[in-house]
């Protein structure tokens, strides 16, 4: 049987580079591709179905901030797949151009942590039934407390309110459902890409290579140890502190 794998926020970014790394390495997996916007959705998958060795790409209109498009793609995943072995909570915003504070805070907390929750809560039933259910989510060392407060850390003084409270709470709502779920098995884990240039950043200079993104969260991935990882804050690298 395949291995399904449902990632939010896959048309482009770091959910897209999981993407091709799985079709270009996977032999059997079918990869959920959930785009807010369908087209956006389809025109990734068919930039990525030529790297596939045996691995096929469902494109899933999915907005993380609608609770009807969340019901609407839960029921279509149900019905043609009957569970989910991954699901990958790596949706997300960086900021809100010309919004004011609360307007940005409101819309990124919306988006990064109340999104990735709702899109859980959904898909939770369908995680149960797969043999070793895993659950990531896309986090960030600007999430760390440690690392905010540490001056030798290469993030120390970068200052971005809304997004790195966002990461921090993703943080909490991980070890949450990790402690929640993990009694049935569900292997729940946080992941730091590192500073990659992505679109979620306008494309920032100092940002590394984004396929080097992907790397830590495609390993927790096709991990399928029933004793394989289970509430780890992990990057490239190793563990991150919290």
């Amino acid at each position: 049987m395949s291995t399904i794998v449902l990632i939010t926020g896959a048309n482009q970014g770091l959910g897209f580079e999981c993407v091709k790394k799985l079709a270009a390495e996977q032999t059997n997996y079918q990869i959920l591709l959930a785009s807010r916007n369908a087209e956006r959705g389809r025109e990734a998958a068919k930039n990525v179905q030529s790297l596939a060795k045996g691995t096929s790409i469902d494109v899933i209109e999915l907005d993380v901030t609608n609770d009807d498009s969340i019901a609407k793609a839960a029921k279509y995943v149900e019905s043609k797949y009957g569970r989910v072995d991954v699901l990958f909570n790596n949706a997300g915003i960086f900021g809100v151009p010309g919004a004011t504070f609360r307007e940005e805070f409101q819309k990124v907390l919306d988006t990064n942590v109340v999104g990735a929750g709702c899109v859980t809560e959904a898909f939770v039933p369908l995680l149960k039934e797969a043999d070793v259910p895993r659950l990531l989510f896309m986090s960030s060392g600007f999430g760390s407390l440690t690392l905010t407060f540490d001056t030798s850390s290469p993030l120390y003084g970068f200052i971005f309110k809304a997004y790195n409270t966002s990461k921090a709470a993703m943080n909490m709502l991980g070890a949450m459902y990790a402690i929640e779920l993990g009694k049935d098995g569900v292997k729940v884990n946080m992941i730091d890409p590192g500073f990659r240039s992505t679109n979620l950043n306008g494309y920032h200079e100092h940002g590394g290579d984004p396929a080097k993104g992907a790397l830590q969260a495609c390993k927790i991935i096709v991990n399928d140890d029933k004793n394989g990882p289970h509430g780890t804050f992990t990057a490239n690298e190793g563990p991150v502190p919290w």
